[in-house]
């Protein structure tokens, strides 16, 4: 060990390891606000939470752990876990290793999914190195888990912890939880850990990255060198249950390049144009066409025969159990129904659809199990209706194509070029996209804008040049560009677009050729936008559905 690491705080020490890391922000944070404490005194204020505030329930966390097991409730099991954690502060039960977390040579002690997330069973001792009963990690390793749940947001049905590839941005996420945190129970209303409004991962690591985007000399802006850090820019949302006999964790990254795009995208005059493209491509689900988006109103209008009116008050009912997780969309206004008695109750409009579904998920059910005399009084109502849901209800719940498609390294070509054709949108952002993203170069983009800019100039055939271009074979395309070059010299004696370029920039060798169909045609219909021009037909028809090739 070199001098410099003899002197490192292992409880805050950046260690790569997520969990760690986090739990570490937390401790590096509580010791700022209580500089007078020590690292028990801290344990026991946070043990005092977790036992007495929420109830022992961190099941997500420590399966089965002196905090979590069902003979350790209340006081018991606050002795159990301050004994535990001043018996490894104390070097009591630990062996001369190597912390498996942090490399330090020290005391360590078997991890488990007891005290550690993800880990392995120690029933299970084949799951270890030396058939050991747990990974072997230091007290401070251990300690700095304990933390976690300080720290991290509940998401649906587990826990989000986000964590950057700069410090600074994981601390700042951190510390809003931990805030939270702390406001809420300063307030008596925290039961949990915080909730996330979100219940889709996908739209909440887009939300974190806005986050960090707009509050960019919060989030990432150095004193020091003046620099903020948007570029290369990495982050990872890890979704995880520890909990029963079948722990999960899907990790979701958002990429450098995907986060410096978003980031020109929402800093720049794009923003409007871009949120406007985002915000049509939400759906409930996969294959769910049912609602379109109003660009007038910011909403998603859906068309029901059907709906549910539960009573305000039995609403206001189920939003206070926190394990119920009872965050249905409103979709109407307010309706008054007459009870026999004549007496008139106030009752919100809910999607029978979205109620149903709900009552089938997980979270209703576990939590049936235990007030099963606990009756939802709801109204069906049968009558033609439309439902309205806000941008605060299918942002944070439906599923956005467009930020899967990113993630997953798939072309947006097609919702661009569907979005074009009746709404302006500025050519630079598909630029952008297709020179950071898709890794065009740039002379591609200039020639399709060449050509575009050639085709519109001539309003007498833009419609029929459309319809050329919107072939589903290269040799129609191809032919048309070289009859269009060949026009275009005897009508003006200039060369439209030379061999060099159409063989080295137009279609450069690995491209595909409907990318570039694709690209001209966006570029086409943005052009008639700038110049207000419309040459849409009712018989036009889409092209073939070609998809492009996954980015790696």
């Amino acid at each position: 060990m070199t001098k410099d690491l003899q002197f490192v705080d292992w409880y805050t020490h950046p260690s790569g390891d997520p969990f760690a890391d986090i739990g570490g922000l937390v401790i590096e944070y509580l010791q700022e606000k209580h500089p007078d404490k020590s690292i028990i005194h801290l344990i026991k204020e946070v043990a005092n939470i977790y036992v007495y505030k929420w109830g022992n329930n961190l099941h997500s966390f420590f399966l089965n752990s002196t905090i979590t097991h069902n003979s350790n409730k209340g006081q018991k099991g606050y002795d159990k876990t301050i004994s535990y954690y001043e018996s490894l502060i104390h070097g009591v039960g630990g062996v001369d290793g190597y912390c498996r977390i942090t490399g330090q040579k020290t005391k360590v002690y078997p991890a488990a999914r007891d005290n550690h997330i993800m880990s392995g069973s120690a029933t299970l001792i084949n799951f270890h190195h030396g058939f050991e009963s747990g990974l072997q990690l230091s007290k401070e390793a251990l300690i700095r888990i304990f933390f976690v749940p300080l720290g991290v947001v509940q998401l649906a049905d587990k826990v989000a912890a986000l964590v950057s590839n700069r410090d600074n941005l994981t601390r700042f996420f951190v510390r809003k939880n931990v805030d939270e945190n702390f406001r809420n129970l300063g307030s008596n209303i925290s039961k949990s850990i915080i909730r996330s409004d979100f219940t889709n991962p996908v739209n909440a690591i887009f939300d974190y990255a806005r986050q960090c985007i707009e509050g960019v000399r919060t989030a990432t802006y150095d004193e020091e060198s003046g620099v903020s850090y948007t570029k290369g820019v990495t982050l990872n949302l890890f979704h995880f249950t520890n909990f029963g006999a079948n722990p999960t964790i899907n990790i979701i990254t958002l990429p450098a390049t995907i986060f410096s795009f978003y980031t020109t995208c929402l800093l720049n005059n794009y923003r409007k144009e871009w949120m406007g493209f985002i915000n049509a491509n939400y759906k409930k689900y996969e294959g769910y066409d049912n609602a379109s988006y109003d660009p007038s109103t910011g909403s998603y209008l859906e068309k029901a025969s059907e709906i549910i009116l539960i009573p305000k008050k039995k609403v206001e009912q189920l939003k206070s159990f926190p394990t119920l997780h009872f965050n249905l969309p409103i979709v109407g206004e307010r309706k008054h129904v007459s009870k026999k008695e004549k007496k008139e109750i106030e009752c919100d409009v809910f999607s029978k659809g979205d109620f149903e579904n709900w009552k089938q998920g997980k979270l209703y059910k576990d939590w049936y199990k235990e007030n099963k005399d606990y009756k939802i009084e709801s109204i069906v109502v049968k009558e033609s209706t439309v439902l309205k849901y806000s941008k605060s209800d299918f942002s944070k719940r439906w599923k956005n194509q467009i930020f899967e498609n990113l993630l997953l390294g798939k072309s947006i070509l097609k919702n661009i070029l569907k979005w074009v054709k009746p709404n302006s949108f500025s050519f630079q952002i598909t630029s952008l996209y297709q020179i950071n993203i898709r890794g065009m170069n740039s002379e591609t983009l200039k020639q399709i804008e060449k050509i575009a800019q050639h085709i519109v100039s001539d309003e007498d055939s833009i419609k029929k040049s459309v319809r050329s271009i919107r072939t589903n074979r290269y040799g129609e395309l191809r032919s048309f560009i070289i009859r269009l070059i060949e026009k275009n010299y005897k009508e003006n004696n200039t060369i439209l677009i030379s061999l060099k370029d159409y063989v080295g920039s137009l279609f450069p060798e690995g491209r595909n050729w409907s990318e570039i169909r694709d690209l001209l045609l966006i570029c086409i219909y943005q052009q008639l936008h700038e110049k207000n021009i419309s040459i849409y037909a009712d018989d036009e028809t889409e092209n073939e559905d070609i998809e492009l090739p996954i980015i790696e």
